[in-house]
């Protein structure tokens, strides 16, 4: 009988990126570590050698306090997204990664989700799969940007059985 060959494919996975997760909130029942990984990985795991990311899930009050602190716009929002590396030069052990932390308000993607007729998991892996891109260095600043990002999303969501967040 033959054996099948070890391979490490997560051991390899877990080498190529890290996540470091704080759940910080008091809503009960959100997705667990393992789902914000899985969103992550699969925006993540053909473009970069190396990604190290940090998610925190706040409530409103402290959300409401990052996004005033750090955009100087005064209320809880859904994702915030903070590049490691937006604009400036690091020294080359950083040069083959993408190092950044996302702040992520459950109530406020709770209610989002409710407004827009989806389920809580589907915003929470588009919001995910969102906050993600921006550390790619996406953005829908301007029109032909966001086109770009949006189809991104909606493959990357579509690929994992999640329906088009814009319809």
């Amino acid at each position: 009988m033959k054996r099948a060959k070890k391979y490490p494919f997560l051991k390899l996975q877990r080498q190529r990126f890290s996540l470091h997760f704080s759940n910080q909130s008091s809503i009960n029942g959100l997705p667990a570590e393992h789902d914000f990984y899985r969103w992550m990985w699969h925006a993540l795991q053909h473009r970069f050698r190396r990604a190290e990311i940090s998610l925190i899930l706040l409530d409103e009050e402290a959300a409401r306090a990052y996004n005033r602190d750090y955009r100087g716009k005064d209320y809880a929002t859904n994702v915030l997204s903070f590049a490691f590396n937006e604009g400036e030069i690091f020294p080359d052990q950083f040069s083959d990664g993408l190092y950044g932390d996302l702040v992520i308000c459950p109530q406020v993607v709770l209610k989002e989700a409710a407004e827009q007729g989806k389920t809580p998991e589907q915003h929470f892996a588009h919001l995910t799969l969102h906050g993600t891109l921006h550390l790619m260095g996406y953005d829908h600043i301007d029109e032909a940007e966001a086109e770009i990002m949006e189809t991104l999303e909606t493959r990357l969501l579509n690929q994992l059985g999640y329906p088009n967040p814009y319809v």
